[in-house]
Parts: structure tokens; sequence; C-alpha cells
């Protein structure tokens, strides 16, 4: 008995063996789900800049939220309009908001015309390019400019798993450029 344990390959054989053997018996592993990837927000690729350095979490439903605000300050005050803005960009960028750079970026659809050039609706257009301020996929560089951005972790991304900026697609709004 004492050779059996000692011969390594009888060993590999015994076991191969006895795990055919239960293939048969149970039969074939199942195929694993793989496990939905989990999407980057805005916040977690952690852009440059200086639009990116404040960040706005507004807690609870959306329900809630506003039916406080409502209460505090009025359904038509300044405060009421803010809050329902900061509610509709959570829709794009999930719990954290860059409440900077998405005022910024609407300021950039109103001066633009991005939506005509497109042959779409200003709705659309905002809806589109929110989404992709979302995804990292646009930013906006501390001059004010929009640019196509690459985020890290990305096949073209820059080395050293740093942000490519690509393409400018806008200047920065006239109220911005000019001082205020």
């Amino acid at each position: 008995m004492a050779s059996k344990k000692k011969d390594p390959a009888a060993r590999r054989a015994r076991e191969s063996a006895r795990r055919a053997a239960a293939a048969q018996r149970i039969g074939p592993r199942p195929v694993r789900t793989p496990r939905p990837r989990q999407p980057k927000t805005l916040y977690d690729l952690k852009p440059p800049g200086v639009f990116y350095q404040d960040w706005e979490r507004p807690i609870g439903a959306d329900d809630d939220v506003m039916s406080k605000i409502d209460a505090a300050f009025g359904t038509e005050s300044r405060e009421a309009t803010t809050m329902r803005l900061m509610l509709d960009y959570r829709r794009f960028y999930g719990p954290n908001i860059p409440l900077g750079a998405a005022g910024h970026l609407d300021l950039i659809l109103e001066n633009t015309n991005l939506a005509e050039a497109m042959g779409v609706t200003q709705t659309e257009t905002r809806d589109s390019v929110h989404s992709l301020h979302a995804q990292g996929l646009l930013l906006i560089a501390d001059d004010g400019c929009l640019w196509l951005t690459v985020p890290p972790g990305t096949p073209y991304s820059a080395p050293n798993g740093q942000w490519a900026f690509g393409e400018k697609k806008s200047d920065a709004p006239r109220e911005l450029a000019a001082g205020g």
C-alpha cells in the first residue's frame, strides 16, 4: 500500500479517473452566467479640471426631496428650480452630480446650434450630450471648452491611465469667455 502513495503518476491517474466517473454521474458543469459589468459613473472616473472639483449628492427619492424643498421654500422658488434641475441631472450622472460642469454644459448647448446641426430636437440633443458627458466621453476643460475625450482604463486612453483629450467640440460660452 505504501507504493500507492509514493507514485505521483499513479495518483494523478486515479484522480483523473475519479473526476471522469463523477462527471459521467453528475453531468457537465453548468455554464456560468457572467455578471454584468457595473458601469463606472463620471464620479468614479475622477475627471480632471476645475469643473469637476465640487460634486453634489441629493439624498432621498425624487418625490421626497422635492416635497421637502417645496414645503421649505415654495414650488416657484429658485431653490425648487435648482433641485428640479439636480434631480434631472441625477438620471444621467447617478448619485454624484458635477453641478458646475453639468450647468456649464447646458450653457454651451444654449449658445450653440448643435440641435440644428444634428437635425434633432433641443431636448434630444441635451439628453445625448449629458449622457456622453456622464460616461466621460465629453469633458469640459478648465477654459470652458467642450472636448471629446477618452476615459482612463480604456484601450485608447493616454499612457499611465490618464485622460486623452481628442477633439475640441465647442468653444466656451460667450458669457464665460467675456469674464462673466
